[in-house]
């Protein structure tokens, strides 16, 4: 069984998401030891967000790192049952996302789970169809108090 950041690399969905992984040589965490939960999301995601918003987010290191960070559970491999009996999960980067059942499905702050548990060496993975904004003000706002 793949590692989670192989998972990513082998599915073709994530195409983005790599580019930013390697750009930022996380490979070797999502390659690690884990366990972890990480929430990823499809490359439509990340065209979905308006422009200038995205040519600054991803051309900015420190700001897709923190985005990273709040993609990842550490120590934890968490399916969706769990994180839905959870309802409210911290990540890496030490803030709190929600978790809830909608008319629209599972979803990850505002973002909807596409596919859920998707099983890999070191963790799971569940697949968003968007960025969720919460995240994103969030982590500009991690980015903007380090600076």
């Amino acid at each position: 069984m793949a590692k989670i950041f192989d998972a990513l690399q082998n599915d073709g969905r994530f195409g983005r998401l790599v580019e930013i992984i390697r750009t930022l040589g996380e490979e070797k965490t999502l390659q690690g030891e884990g366990p972890m939960t990480f929430f990823a999301p499809v490359d439509s995601a990340w065209d979905a967000i308006p422009e200038p918003n995205r040519a600054m987010i991803l051309n900015d290191r420190q700001m897709l790192s923190h985005l990273i960070d709040f993609f990842t559970i550490g120590g934890h491999k968490c399916t969706l049952d769990a994180l839905l009996a959870r309802n409210v999960v911290q990540t890496v980067e030490g803030n709190v996302i929600a978790v809830r059942k909608t008319e629209r499905g599972t979803q990850v702050d505002e973002a909807v789970v596409l596919e859920g548990d998707m099983e890999a060496e070191n963790g799971i993975i569940h697949v968003l169809d968007s960025i969720p904004f919460v995240t994103l003000s969030q982590a500009f706002e991690a980015y903007a108090a380090s600076e």
